[in-house]
């Protein structure tokens, strides 16, 4: 299982950035996690357009903490 996680920053400080988690997720592989990021990454504007996406990250989750 993985999660995906958003790297957005101000358009006019790149430096200024917040991390995203989806709540949609979790993903049962990487490839359905990184087509969650790229809608993200799309659909950022319509709802922070301050913001752009400098990079999205998939992370596998430990198993031993399945709930």
């Amino acid at each position: 299982m993985f999660e995906a996680f958003v790297l957005a920053c101000l358009v006019d400080r790149h430096h200024m950035c917040i991390t995203l988690k989806d709540l949609y997720g979790p993903y049962d592989t990487r490839s359905q996690c990184v087509a969650r990021a790229k809608e993200i990454d799309t659909e950022l504007p319509k709802y922070m357009e301050e913001y752009f996406v400098r990079n999205f990250q998939c992370i596998e989750m430990n198993p031993k903490f399945k709930i």
